[in-house]
């Protein structure tokens, strides 16, 4: 049986003392190994996503590099606000999904698991709280857009949805009338929290989870649960980023 990792991450673009936070990135990274990795809220200007991909396969030469694949926010944010997939699987496929609202986008790619094609779609849906409509509307436009391939192909779907599983907002009500949540699979359960952690020194809103891996039914979730959650060993306020990562391990066959 063919199993793939994956793996989701909001990285607060440059904000939250990112020359702290980066090393966590890389260690943990390395440590998780995923086979596919989405990324929000990368740098452009930094060149964020390619730093990380230059930085992990210097520590990996011996196994399959990391490639990236960027996608922009289409508007005023474009230049810290990207979204990114970093893999060690070959990509067969990659299209842009223009969200239409709120400088939202998606990407959805191919990869393959053993022998099988999948596709991967990572995407960062609207914030503030208040903005439930909003986001069920973005939603609906992205899975019209991937009823549009007839394959029927396995799919995953992770990203910071901005939605809160408890009580379930509209959109994971949406998400999981389709899809199931990996660590729910595995867990019976969302985490407590996926935000915020402390480098969050901002941003009010109540803690929660607003990250997902969701999987359609072909796949069996081996093993799910929280990444990049670990904090500085000499300094328990710095973490990978202000959003703690998901991972979940897939099986096909």
């Amino acid at each position: 049986m063919a199993e793939v990792t994956i793996a989701t991450l909001n990285l607060f673009n440059r904000m939250g003392q990112w020359g702290f936070r980066a090393p966590l990135v890389i260690d943990q990274l390395e440590g998780l190994a995923p086979d596919v990795l989405g990324l929000q809220e990368v740098d452009l200007v930094l060149d964020q996503g390619m730093w990380i991909a230059r930085q992990i396969n210097k520590r990996l030469p011996e196994q399959p590099h990391y490639r990236i694949k960027h996608a922009t926010n289409p508007d005023t944010r474009a230049s810290y606000h990207a979204i990114a997939t970093l893999a060690r699987v070959a990509c067969e496929e990659h299209e842009i999904l223009d969200l239409m609202s709120f400088e939202r986008v998606a990407q959805r790619l191919v990869f393959r698991c053993g022998d099988a094609p999948f596709v991967f779609v990572n995407t960062h849906l609207h914030h503030p709280p208040e903005a439930q409509r909003e986001r069920v509307e973005q939603l609906e436009r992205l899975l019209a857009w991937l009823d549009r391939d007839a394959r029927g192909l396995p799919t995953v779907i992770a990203g910071d949805f901005n939605a809160y599983a408890e009580p379930p907002e509209p959109a994971v009500q949406l998400m999981k009338s389709r899809f199931r949540s990996a660590h729910e699979a595995a867990h019976g359960r969302e985490p407590e929290k996926t935000w915020t952690t402390p480098v969050n020194t901002y941003d009010p809103s109540p803690h929660g989870t607003l990250d997902y891996i969701f999987v359609s039914e072909q796949w069996r979730v081996v093993e799910a649960g929280l990444a990049f959650d670990k904090p500085a060993a000499h300094d328990a306020n710095i973490y990978p980023s202000d959003h703690l990562g998901l991972y979940a391990r897939l099986a096909l066959g």
